[in-house]
């Protein structure tokens, strides 16, 4: 018979207190997978018996320094009986599963409170960065019940315990007994300790998102072979995309679709699946969770509508998923999602329903609209814009914009950075995020009219958010390509001086009120010509002082005069960018003032030349430089590189 558990001692409480709820939370691992911590309570005892006896050898002699293959009735009972205040417990969890235990527990010396720190991980989760994961959050929970200091005694040849401490951002005063460490320090949060747990979330975040767009194998779920249904455009996009790993349907009801293999579910794959893309009715959605979650699939995107979007019943449907799929270590992108794709070659992901993907580039784009996401895909695309990644969220129940401004920020092969809009789910985090962030890597964003995180979240409160984060808010998808073609293909202007030069003196001064309502200032090269009839070189402020105007080269300006012009105001130390407006009285070739206009900026690589092609939309083919890939090509310098230079003071 099992001995019964029993306190051993008075203050190990018969009934312990409710725990905490604020202790329940979904972390991220260092390889991005999620995992929930959550306080110990009596009920664990059957399951942190398994997770001890679990462990290898080596693992418990390092614990407790010594062999010890089974927890007593009285340690169990002590362990899982806390009062969440002078001891307190918290696990690691995996579905039902401890994978990890953190104890603290008082120590009876005069002083300020010090509590006596120890954890331990399962060997198969060792590496995965849980032991900070667990320290971060005992020592939130020790904080809160005014406990100043944590002891620790190690073993000596403990170095990945010592190691955990040692980077964990604390000031450790360390000293050794014989074979024992002896460890002690505040838990104050310094700003040491601030920027090593902001390091580690971003790192968490940027690898849950890379695990995503990066996957190893894909499961399509409601494969189907017909294109017209969601099942079908997907798993067809998959394949026509060049997917780099194997793709599995997921069809009860055939043995293969578009010549490939199905399997009834996902259990029945006999490779590990790392991705699942589901397009199954909501109804069915709950045993396609079970068998994700069986599989050890790493995470879903949720193309499947009817949830958050229809109301109360569908949003707890909604949250249910999303619980469920975390508890599991899934990352949820959706529901209602136009899917993810990745353009590197070495990847060559579309998970998504847009009939047209844009070509390989430097932009990365997240927004929340499924059909408006697809509507934008093409755009980008007719524009010849080239995408580095593309996630849609959907209802955005768990991967939101937040996840993809920590992705970007590190990853090389972004240079550009898109939003679209609907709602925030943390205003606070995304401003953090997004100030960070910008600093390196142009952020340009547009919101839609409903966009809130509450119901006093107006357009103004939006606008003021974007403009301390240092967004590039926009007010159309149309200006959001234009300023993505402009940051991506050309680099970045030293100050604010602009030159304006056109043929058309009405077109000429709405591009002169434009900028100058934008805080930019006009600057006429000295040596400029105006030709035009209706030229106007300078004008009057506000204040009675005179103010540069356009050149104005007339309607009947050649391409030669525009080259020269063009030269002039590059080669100008009065003139940081141009903006050049193109529009003939009648129809004729643009091909001449695209070469000549190539031909000008080529001789000035480091200032931008803006365009604007009267009846042309994106970027002429007269205009456009082709990488190899067949998108524009980057201008003379990465936009980051000339971002961090005038961050830095490049700026005039």
């Amino acid at each position: 018979m099992t001995e019964p558990l029993l306190p051993d001692t008075p203050d190990t409480p018969a009934n312990p207190p409710a725990p905490p709820q604020h202790w329940y939370g979904d972390v991220l691992a260092a390889d991005g997978r999620v995992v929930r911590v959550r306080p110990i309570m009596p009920a664990d005892a059957e399951a942190l018996a398994v997770f001890h006896a679990g462990l290898s050898d080596r693992t418990r002699y390092l614990r407790y320094f010594g062999p010890y293959p089974q927890i007593s009735p009285k340690d169990m009972y002590r362990t899982t009986h806390v009062d969440y205040r002078d001891r307190v417990g918290l696990v690691a969890v995996l579905g039902t599963a401890i994978i990890g235990v953190a104890r603290y527990e008082l120590l009876d010396r005069p002083g300020p409170r010090a509590a006596e720190v120890a954890f331990v991980v399962a060997d198969e989760h060792q590496g995965r960065g849980l032991g900070s994961v667990l320290l971060e959050h005992l020592a939130g929970a020790a904080a809160e019940n005014d406990v100043a200091a944590f002891v620790a005694e190690v073993l000596a040849e403990n170095e990945a315990m010592i190691t955990v401490f040692r980077e964990a951002g604390y000031q450790l005063q360390r000293s050794r007994d014989g074979a024992e460490v002896h460890l002690e320090f505040a838990i104050d949060p310094t700003e040491a300790l601030r920027t090593v747990r902001d390091a580690r979330e971003a790192a968490s975040e940027a690898r849950s998102v890379a695990n995503l767009l990066a996957p190893g194998s894909v499961a399509v779920i409601g494969a189907s072979p017909e294109r017209t249904r969601v099942g079908g455009a997907v798993l067809a996009n998959l394949l026509a995309g060049g997917f780099s790993g194997p793709v599995f349907p997921v069809n009860p009801h055939r043995r293969s679709v578009w010549g490939v293999r199905a399997y009834a579910t996902v259990r029945e794959i006999p490779d590990a699946v790392d991705l699942a893309v589901v397009a199954v009715p909501p109804a069915a959605i709950g045993a396609v969770l079970a068998d994700c979650m069986a599989k050890g699939v790493k995470g879903l995107v949720v193309l499947t509508a009817g949830f958050g979007e229809t109301g109360a019943p569908g949003l707890a449907a909604e949250h249910e998923l999303v619980a469920a799929a975390r508890g599991h270590g899934m990352r949820v992108v959706g529901p209602s999602a136009l899917g993810i794709a990745n353009t590197d070659p070495a990847v060559g992901l579309n998970a998504t329903l847009a009939p047209v993907l844009p070509e390989r580039g430097p932009i990365g784009f997240f927004c929340q609209s499924g059909p408006l996401g697809a509507a934008i895909l093409r755009e980008a695309a007719t524009r010849s814009l080239g995408l580095s990644s593309f996630v849609s969220a959907g209802n955005r129940a768990d991967v939101s914009g937040n996840d993809l401004l920590q992705y970007w920020d590190t990853a090389a092969d972004t240079e550009v950075i898109l939003l679209y809009l609907e709602s925030f789910g943390n205003p606070r985090k995304f401003s953090r995020l997004a100030r960070r962030v910008a600093r390196a890597k142009p952020i340009v964003a547009v919101s839609s009219g409903r966009v809130a995180a509450g119901a006093d979240m107006d357009r103004t409160v939006v606008r003021d958010l974007f403009a301390q984060a240092g967004i590039i808010q926009v007010d159309s998808i149309s200006e959001l390509f234009d300023c993505a073609a402009l940051l991506a293909c050309q680099p970045l202007p030293r100050g604010p001086r602009v030159a304006v030069i056109g043929n058309s003196a009405a077109l000429n001064w709405l591009a002169v009120d434009a900028a100058r309502s934008e805080g930019l200032r006009i600057h006429r090269p000295t040596t400029a010509v105006d030709r035009g009839p209706g030229a106007r070189p300078t004008e009057r402020g506000a204040d009675g002082a005179l103010m540069d105007g356009p050149v104005d080269l007339g309607p009947e300006a050649t391409p030669a005069d525009y080259r020269e012009a063009v030269l002039v105001a590059l080669r100008s130390t009065r003139v940081d960018a141009v903006i050049v407006v193109v529009a003939p009285p009648v129809p004729v070739p643009m091909t001449g003032f695209g070469e000549a206009l190539r031909a000008a900026a080529a001789a000035a690589p480091d200032k931008p030349v803006l365009t604007t092609f009267m009846a042309e939309s994106g970027i002429p083919p007269e205009l456009a430089v082709r990488a190899r890939a067949g998108a524009p090509a980057l201008g003379a310098r990465p936009v980051s590189a000339r971002v961090r230079e005038i961050s830095n003071g490049g700026a005039s």
